[in-house]
């Protein structure tokens, strides 16, 4: 690995600057594997979401919801919701459901994932935990502070209620999904149930994949090489090791939407992240002080420094309960960028945009960032096609 400095090719928005000046280091800080969170065995009909193929997960090595969060599960074509016990609520039509014991079932991307993600062994959750976000109204990319660019209340949005993943997803995660990759997304899959607008997967993004497994583990494990001298650290390994637990980067806007519909989630807005990184109403400068505090510290975020394991910062966590909403990796968005925000906004996304003329919307920042960057209303954006080490996705999920 090497270390290196580079602008990156994100767009930030930030007070007006065009570009920022962004730090790159190379050597990975190796993850560390938790201890397994299995559950009852359960069992049910094979299916995956999307219904594009045939092999999917059948319940082993389940993990419930602690300390009374409900987290969403997918199997079978359909998002499940379990509660604290894992005792089934509620599950949604229109797929085979797979049973599992009153421990449920995990989602295609942790079936058999024998790790919890987080701090430590003793403050872990599973890596697939799904937190409720609850909605109400606030104002977008506003924190309050004069004069440090984000102080304009002039963009008011709405929100309803919905889940959004404790975790960045994790390379061992993303693993499951390159092992039956092609997995392509069906039309419409990915959509978000709240926006009528929103038509979800399209059919025409199919050749924006790779065309296959290798081809996809090559383009992440390559991810900055120029003339095959590599210039960035990409977190993915052919086979697993140490880097299980780190987020898995290097993903394009195509990709990271895939693997959330695949795993029975989609990519959330970015009205949606922002008001789970502001804590909603309370407008945080950063997702865990809801205090006008304008320093951060190494001890609640992973920037201008080495990306490391999901959650290793719990003292970083968001008012709902989600780590590393500044820094690790920039999580890609479902909206098209613009540059001032469209009002009024009751659930709403930019879906109209220009696939090799537009950018798609990162939020949150990066381990090559320096802090103004991990505020809660900072903003980025890049093509869609980009492939990027500060790059990565966290899911969203219907409430």
């Amino acid at each position: 690995m090497v270390t290196w400095l580079r602008c990156s090719l994100l767009t930030a928005s930030l007070a007006g600057t065009a570009c920022a000046s962004v730090y790159g280091v190379g050597e990975l800080t190796p993850g560390v594997k938790g201890d397994s969170a299995a559950g009852a065995s359960g069992s049910g009909p094979l299916g995956s979401v999307g219904g594009s193929m045939t092999s999917g997960f059948a319940g082993t090595s389940a993990s419930s919801s602690t300390g009374g969060t409900t987290f969403i599960i997918g199997g079978g074509g359909t998002t499940f919701t379990i509660g604290n016990g894992g005792t089934l609520s509620s599950a949604a039509t229109g797929g085979a459901a797979a049973s599992g014991s009153d421990e449920g079932v995990d989602p295609p991307s942790c079936a058999e994932l024998p790790a919890l993600c987080g701090s430590s062994e003793s403050a872990s959750r599973d890596c697939c935990a799904s937190l409720e976000v609850v909605g109400g109204s606030y104002l977008r990319s506003y924190d309050g502070l004069e004069g440090a660019g984000w102080d304009d209340p002039s963009s008011p949005a709405t929100i309803s209620s919905f889940r959004l993943d404790a975790y960045e997803v994790t390379v061992g995660r993303f693993r499951r999904f390159v092992d039956v990759y092609p997995s392509l997304p069906t039309p419409g899959a990915g959509r978000n149930s709240n926006i009528e607008a929103d038509v979800g997967w399209s059919s025409a993004w199919n050749a924006l994949l790779p065309r296959d497994a290798v081809a996809l583990s090559r383009a992440l494990e390559t991810c900055g090489e120029t003339n095959g001298v590599e210039s960035s650290s990409s977190t993915w390994t052919d086979l697993p090791d140490t880097h299980e637990l780190l987020p898995i980067n290097c993903l394009t806007w195509f990709e990271a939407f895939a693997f959330c519909a695949w795993d029975g989630g989609r990519l959330p807005t970015e009205a949606e992240w922002n008001y789970a990184a502001a804590g909603g109403t309370q407008a945080r400068v950063y997702p865990w002080s809801s205090t006008r505090v304008t320093d951060v510290d190494p001890d609640h975020a992973i920037y201008d420094a080495p990306i490391a394991r999901v959650g290793s910062k719990a003292l970083g966590d968001g008012l709902f309960g989600q780590s590393d909403l500044a820094g690790n990796v920039w999580e890609w968005n479902l909206d098209w960028y613009r540059e001032t925000y469209r009002v009024p906004c009751a659930d709403c996304a930019e879906l109209a945009g220009d696939i090799d003329a537009s950018g798609r919307v990162l939020r949150g920042g990066s381990y090559y960032n320096d802090p103004p960057l991990l505020r809660a209303a900072a903003r980025g954006n890049a093509p869609p096609k980009t492939r990027d080490a500060g790059y990565g996705v966290r899911c969203a999920r219907a409430e």
